[in-house]
């Protein structure tokens, strides 16, 4: 699970497609909380707004931002109307 909830200076877009992989298991996981979950989400969001838009990568951390996002919002219960 992703347990740190600041931006790390330096955030490659290599490193954050690992965070968006570990972001799926963590959505995956049904021990976890909803709050857990949603923290999850919260710091995939922060890391996100670190990225450098020149590093090389940059386009797939988008690519891997927007199916993060897409796993969120999976995740949540959705009513009936």
């Amino acid at each position: 699970m992703i347990k740190h909830d600041f931006a790390v200076p330096g955030l490659t877009p290599i490193h954050f497609l690992s965070e968006v992989r570990e972001f799926r298991d963590t959505i995956a996981d049904p021990r976890l909380s909803a709050d857990a979950k949603k923290r999850a989400f919260g710091v995939i969001v922060h890391h996100a707004a670190a990225l450098d838009p020149r590093d090389i990568g940059f386009e797939s951390a988008g690519v891997a931002l927007k199916e993060a996002l897409c796993m969120w919002l999976d995740s949540q219960p959705h009513e009936r109307h």
